[in-house]
């Protein structure tokens, strides 16, 4: 579909929501001039002017709340500061509602039809003396009433002199500084950032003959930061082809990945229909070593999935027409756990992750699982109803608390549906056809599709018939034994074990950075029961383990084993001794700036996450991993 029909879609759509065609009284006044300025990079504040058509009367103004892919209430109204609005240059009052922090309430004087809306919002996780990661959502203000798409917005963003920019928005013009891109409704302008800055570079990853682009968006600290190689490239290139191969369609014009490669933003990365917004775990140096490669490695492919499952199709319980409605986050175990399974097996499927890397990298998330004692009492389910509880939620007693589970797990979880279709098959069909037929509906558009969840049963259903209601829901609902955790890893022919020696994928977890979902530290969660950071900080405890009966707590500190000062190395001995001798560990630890000892009783040794072959069996993992044959648009 293309963008004159998909955006008449979206007034047609937004008209019916009211059962009946909008009259001129109940659709915005006009399009809203948004201009964001950043004047002073190093001082990290975008300067905020919006002219926005308005009728006289009582007027509600909204910050985004809800904001798609955070799944949580967590707009950030509470860094915006010097709220001014005018009419005709007189200033008008507001008033905050007294509930709903993010509203705000005045009156439009009779013969007004505009006012002017100014405010700063500082943003330092997204703003260096070098470059800017801008998401319209921090600084825009919408009309309560009206569904975000039939709100037109004309925005403009003016940045340095020099820096260039990337954005999946149309481009009007630049003069200079100034970038005006084309009008959008607004749900679109929320869904599409702007990432520039000094040091930029842009790559065209389009597969050849390809008629749809794909564009390598880059902005980082410094020209080393963006110095990508020409096999990394080619990684990339693969991907959007290992895609097209999994999905048979597209759900945008041109598709833009944002990414930043800063060591002072915030990392992560968050989902948008035509681009993603992409902040490398590794910063400056995703791309200067293998390790921090890897660790970055399914960052990309996972936003890059979204598109389809999350933005062209998505849970009816995460569409809403505004961003002031909360959003029913029950089904994220396919919004977010599906991603996790198809984001990773494109990854190894485009040479990104070595089929070792993406089985080393199950081992550890399965085993971050099968120690997840809040398994016992918190079912899979609530970590996805309870997601906004989650989400930010910090590391201690997490083990027994339980976090957003849905992606790791979630991901087991699928490995066991694609698992369970090529065994009921014979190898004939899997979860890729349940993509293509699933996802790839209504190619080329992109207007949003929802889904509930016998929408996925039954497609499941029309794959491969299966008793998949049940199944699903003994999952979801089942704690402990009743959640058949490792029965996608074991049905594809291998099994879980641990040694005493870690995978290259821990490594790198302990040493250089972080994961997609894994934070970095020191993980003895498998052994003694504690994970601390790489300065002995205890981070968490596993719930009745070894650690946690000799009383250890998170916000501890080790100091000693044995006698010896605190290490990763000084611990892996003093564990691996204990298994030698039968002695227990005397450990010495600071709390509150209090020094005691504790005695840990362990003696299992050392133990690393690993997925080894069962001979004889099916490896349904080696086809799973396999590249596709390349398809078209």
């Amino acid at each position: 579909m293309k963008r004159r029909s998909w955006l008449a879609g979206l007034l047609v759509f937004a008209a019916s929501l009211s059962g009946a065609a909008q009259t001129a009284a109940e659709v915005p006044a006009g399009p809203v001039s948004l201009t964001v300025r950043l004047p002073d990079p190093a001082q990290k504040i975008l300067y905020v002017d919006e002219a926005m058509p308005v009728r006289p009367g009582a007027l509600t103004l909204r910050y985004p709340k809800w904001i798609p892919g955070d799944h949580s209430p967590d707009g950030p109204i509470g860094d915006m500061m010097g709220l001014q609005i005018t009419a005709d240059g007189k200033r008008l009052a507001w008033q905050r509602d007294e509930e709903d922090m993010f509203a705000f309430h005045l009156a439009v004087p009779a013969g007004v039809d505009r006012i002017d809306i100014r405010f700063q919002f500082p943003d330092p996780e997204r703003i260096t003396p070098d470059l800017l990661d801008l998401t319209w959502d921090h600084v825009a203000l919408y009309q309560a009433g009206y569904p975000a798409s039939a709100q037109t917005y004309l925005p403009a963003l003016v940045i340095p002199a020099g820096w260039q920019y990337a954005s999946a928005l149309g481009t009007d013009r630049r003069e200079g500084g100034r970038i005006a891109f084309k009008p959008v409704p607004f749900n679109t302008l929320v869904d599409s950032p702007v990432i520039a800055g000094r040091y930029f570079r842009q790559i065209d990853i389009t597969p050849p003959g390809s008629p749809v682009h794909r564009y390598l968006d880059m902005v980082g600290d410094n020209a080393a930061a963006i110095a990508i190689s020409d096999a990394q490239v080619a990684g990339y290139r693969q991907l959007v082809e290992q895609a097209q191969a999994l999905f048979r369609s597209h759900h945008y014009d041109d598709y833009h990945f944002l990414l930043t490669l800063s060591d002072h933003t915030s990392v992560g990365g968050l989902e948008h229909h035509q681009s993603s917004d992409d902040r490398a775990r590794s910063g400056s140096r995703m791309f200067a070593d293998a390790d921090h490669f890897m660790l970055d490695g399914s960052l990309l492919p996972h936003e890059y999935t979204h598109s389809w499952n999350g933005k062209f199709m998505r849970p009816a319980g995460l569409w809403q027409p505004d961003f002031e409605r909360p959003e029913h986050t029950r089904m994220l175990w396919v919004y977010e756990g599906l991603t996790a399974y198809l984001g990773d097996v494109l990854t190894a499927r485009s040479g990104l992750w070595s089929p070792d890397t993406w089985r080393d990298v199950i081992a550890y998330r399965a085993a971050a699982m099968a120690h997840r004692t809040g398994r016992a009492w918190r079912p899979l389910i609530d970590t996805t109803v309870a997601a906004q509880l989650l989400y930010g939620s910090t590391e201690a007693w997490s083990n027994w608390r339980r976090q957003t589970d849905f992606y790791r797990e979630g991901e087991l979880l699928w490995l066991a549906v694609d698992a369970k279709i090529r065994q009921l098959s014979h190898g004939q069909r899997s979860i890729d056809d349940f993509a293509r037929k699933f996802f790839g509906a209504d190619n080329g558009s992109f207007v949003t599709h929802t889904y509930a969840f016998d929408d996925v049963v039954n497609a499941l259903d029309a794959v491969q018939p299966y008793g998949w209601a049940g199944f699903l829901q003994g999952w979801l609902n089942g704690v402990d034994d009743q959640v058949p955790l490792l029965s996608g890893i074991e049905a594809s022919g291998w099994r879980l074990v641990y040694t005493d020696k870690p995978s290259r994928y821990q490594n790198a977890l302990e040493n250089v950075g972080e994961g997609e979902l894994e934070g970095k530290g020191v993980n003895a969660m498998y052994s003694m029961g504690l994970f601390l950071d790489r300065d002995g900080k205890i981070l968490d405890v596993l719930w009745n383990g070894p650690a946690f009966k000799a009383g250890l707590a998170p916000g501890m500190k080790l100091v000693s084993i044995n006698g010896r000062g605190y290490s990763t190395s000084v611990l892996r001995e003093a564990v691996a001794q204990a298994q030698r001798d039968r002695k227990p560990l005397e450990i010495r630890v600071q709390d509150d700036g209090v020094i005691g000892s504790r005695t840990i009783r362990y003696d299992g040794g050392l133990k690393f996450p690993h997925l080894v072959r069962v001979q004889g069996s099916a490896d349904y993992l080696e086809q799973i991993l396999a590249p596709k044959p390349v398809a078209n648009d």
